[in-house]
């Protein structure tokens, strides 16, 4: 996945008493049925296994995908672009990657983003249960959560499953030629037709289901959005949930650099030392109910105000 992390400073937890992104200091959380986001995250990475950009199991997970979300109101489309493994890579020869999105409109125009990437480490064998199985999986419930028929009241809501986020294994993660594929394409295209400007915001999530787990807002997050999510988090009672800001190279740094408002949520310290990342001890008995409790809770809860303020801003 993403390279070097360089930056931890302490978040501030306190509420303040006054501003734009005000919240209760007790909020009511949000409903969201972890156990059956866990049981999607055990199909993904027990039933289809490694995920791999360019591979049946990959196409497998876009039909799991779209046969769980079903019937719920989102319009789904593909998103397909090429990606070249660099010299010295396992892989050989231009690969096909497929971004898949399913959107729900709203009343207001513009879309709020909720993104993950769905492809798993680019070795054989690697299942990706925590990268990037619990995200996937996330979206996946909050796909369920958020249907609905018609349009939404508000902004319309865009769920997006990143391909090719990885490496080509074994060459090191490179913002321009090994990583980060998926993004890049649909950045530039939305860019290019104009569209980009419809994405009000922009969450991304990743490596979220770690036991664990100890979530980090990525610095070059968008503060507005990065308040919001604080605040949630102290309303919640969430104290240890959401641990600094770290630089962590991802899927919506590209966006970000076309001035799209947005914010990464991940947990990079999976295991001592980060040392469970990119092994095989990224396997199901990592990750925990209670995780995925506590970051779709999280997301769910903090999503009127992420709206509210997103529609200020039109």
């Amino acid at each position: 996945m993403f390279r070097h992390t360089l930056l931890l400073l302490a978040l501030p937890f306190a509420i303040s008493s006054c501003g734009e992104n005000d919240l209760a200091p007790t909020l009511t959380p949000a409903d969201f049925d972890a156990v059956r986001c866990f049981e999607d995250l055990r199909f993904l990475v027990e039933d289809i296994g490694a995920r791999r950009i360019d591979t049946k199991e990959s196409a497998q997970t876009r039909a799991y995908i779209q046969e769980q979300l079903a019937g719920l109101g989102w319009e789904f489309r593909t998103d397909t672009f090429a990606a070249t493994p660099p010299e010295g890579a396992r892989r050989k020869g231009t690969v096909t990657g497929t971004n898949l999105l399913a959107y729900r409109p709203g009343t207001e125009e513009g879309s709020l983003w909720l993104c993950s990437h769905y492809d798993t480490f680019d070795r054989p064998k690697f299942v990706g249960a925590n990268d990037a199985g619990s995200s996937t999986a996330l979206l996946i419930e909050l796909g369920r959560q958020l249907g609905g028929e018609g349009p939404r009241q508000g902004l319309g809501i865009t769920l997006c499953w990143f391909d090719g986020e990885e490496p080509f294994y074994p060459i090191r993660w490179d913002d321009n030629t090994n990583s980060t594929f998926g993004s890049r394409h649909l950045s530039e295209k939305m860019k290019a037709d104009g569209t980009l400007s419809s994405i009000k915001a922009l969450v991304l999530m990743d490596m979220v289901g770690d036991k664990e787990l100890g979530v980090l807002i990525e610095s070059m997050s968008t503060g507005w959005i990065a308040r919001i999510f604080e605040q949630t988090a102290q309303g919640l009672g969430y104290h240890q949930l959401l641990i600094g800001r770290q630089e962590v190279k991802d899927d919506h740094r590209t966006f970000l650099r076309k001035g799209v408002p947005g914010i990464d949520l991940i947990d990079f310290h999976f295991g001592p030392a980060n040392r469970f990342w990119h092994t095989n001890k990224d396997d199901l008995s990592t990750c925990s109910v209670e995780s995925l409790k506590k970051i779709g809770t999280l997301v769910m809860t903090a999503l009127p105000s992420l709206e509210e303020q997103a529609l200020k801003r039109k």
